[in-house]
C-alpha cells in the first residue's frame, strides 16, 4: 500500500482550491500505483471546519493542527512532525509561497530526501513515479526521478481540477497532536501589506485573467485593462515591466519570479511573450494574444491572436461582453 500525504493551510473562512487539486492528484495517484490512502494534514485557525469537505473531495483521513496563524517555520515543524509520524510514501504540496519556497525545500533537506517543484504532472511506471516540471524557463517540460526515502514533490496551481463533491463519502477526522507552541520562530512578521485594490480577485482563485505588459504604455491604461477585468469577473495581472514600472502591483506580477497561473482564460495585452512570462501563464487553458507587433514571441503560445493596437481592441472587447452580460 502506498500513503500519500497532501498539506492544507487552514487560514481563511472557505477552503481554498490548491488543496481541493492536490487532492484529485493524490487520488489520480493513487489510483495508478495501486491501493493505499490519502491522508491531508490541515492547518490553521479554520481546521476543525475544512475536515468533512476534505473527505467529500478524496482524503481518507484528515488530521487537523488548530493554531492562531500558519508562519513558515511552524508550518515546517508541523509537516515534519506528520511525515515523521505516518510515514507516508508520498507527500504533495501545494507550489506557494509558503510551501513552494520554504517548507518543501526545507523539508526535503531534514527529510535527506529529493524533491521536484511546480510540477504539472506525473507518470507512473510500476512503481516509479517521474514528475513533469516546466524547465528552460517554461520553453520545455521534462520529466524528473526523485531520489530518496520519500516522493515529494510541490504542485502546481491549476495542474488538476478538483473532484465534485461526494456527500455520502466517508473518513476518519481526527487532532494531530502536533507540538508546534514550542516553535521559536527566528523568522518575525512584523506587518503583512496586500497590494490590491478593493474588489479585485486573487490571482489564484481566478478563472479568468486580464495581464497588461509595458506595451499598455502607462499607468492610465491599466484603468483600462480593470474595466474590462471587472465586465469580465476577471483578476488583473501584469509582467515584470509592468509591475517595476509600479502600473500593477507586484503581488499580480505573473512570471517565473511572480505568480504561476493556469486559469481557463488568460488575456494577455501589449505583452511580448518573454520566457520568463510565460513560465507562469504558459499553462492556462486558452490564451488570447493582444499586441501590435505581430512578430511577438507571445503568439507562438497564444491560442488567439490579435495583431492591433489595443487601444483600438479592448474597448470594443469591453462593450462587446457588457452586451453579451445583459
Amino acid at each position: 500500500m502506498v500513503h500519500i500525504l497532501t498539506f492544507c493551510t487552514a487560514s481563511q473562512p472557505e477552503i481554498p482550491r490548491h488543496p481541493l487539486e492536490l487532492l484529485a492528484a493524490a487520488r489520480a495517484l493513487s489510483a495508478q500505483l495501486g491501493e493505499g490512502t490519502v491522508h491531508t494534514l490541515c492547518v490553521g485557525p479554520a481546521s476543525g471546519a475544512y475536515g468533512e469537505e476534505l473527505i467529500h473531495r478524496g482524503a481518507d483521513r484528515v488530521l487537523t493542527v488548530e493554531c492562531p496563524s500558519v508562519e513558515a517555520e511552524i508550518a515546517l515543524a508541523v509537516v515534519e512532525s506528520a511525515v515523521r509520524h505516518l510515514a507516508p510514501q508520498v507527500v504533495l504540496l501545494p507550489h506557494d509561497d509558503l510551501s513552494g519556497a520554504y517548507v518543501g525545500p526545507c523539508l526535503a533537506y531534514r527529510l535527506e530526501t529529493g524533491i521536484a517543484t511546480d510540477c504539472g504532472g506525473f507518470a507512473v511506471q510500476g512503481e516509479d513515479i517521474r514528475w513533469l516540471r516546466p524547465v528552460y524557463g517554461g520553453k520545455a517540460m521534462a520529466y524528473m526521478r526523485i531520489r530518496g526515502p520519500v516522493q515529494l514533490a510541490t504542485m502546481r496551481s491549476r495542474a488538476f481540477d478538483p473532484l465534485p463533491a461526494d456527500p455520502t463519502r466517508r473518513g476518519e477526522i481526527q487532532s494531530f497532536p502536533a507540538d508546534w507552541e514550542s516553535v521559536r520562530p527566528q523568522i518575525r512578521v512584523v506587518e503583512r501589506l496586500e497590494e490590491k485594490e478593493e474588489g479585485e480577485l486573487p490571482l489564484d482563485r481566478a478563472e479568468i485573467i486580464v495581464s497588461g505588459g509595458r506595451g499598455i504604455g502607462s499607468a492610465e491604461g491599466f484603468a483600462v485593462l480593470r474595466e474590462l477585468a471587472r465586465v469580465l469577473g476577471a483578476a488583473i495581472g501584469g509582467s515584470r515591466p509592468a509591475a517595476d514600472l509600479g502600473w500593477v502591483p507586484h503581488s499580480h506580477l505573473v512570471g517565473q519570479t511572480g505568480k504561476i497561473v493556469a486559469p481557463n482564460l488568460y488575456i494577455a495585452v501589449g505583452i511580448s511573450g518573454a520566457a520568463q512570462h510565460i513560465a507562469g501563464a504558459g499553462s492556462s487553458k486558452t490564451i488570447v494574444a493582444i499586441n501590435k507587433d505581430p512578430d511577438a514571441p507571445i503568439f507562438k503560445l497564444a491560442h488567439i491572436g490579435v495583431v492591433e493596437e489595443w487601444e483600438k481592441v479592448i474597448p470594443a472587447l469591453i462593450e462587446a461582453c457588457r452586451e453579451w452580460r445583459s
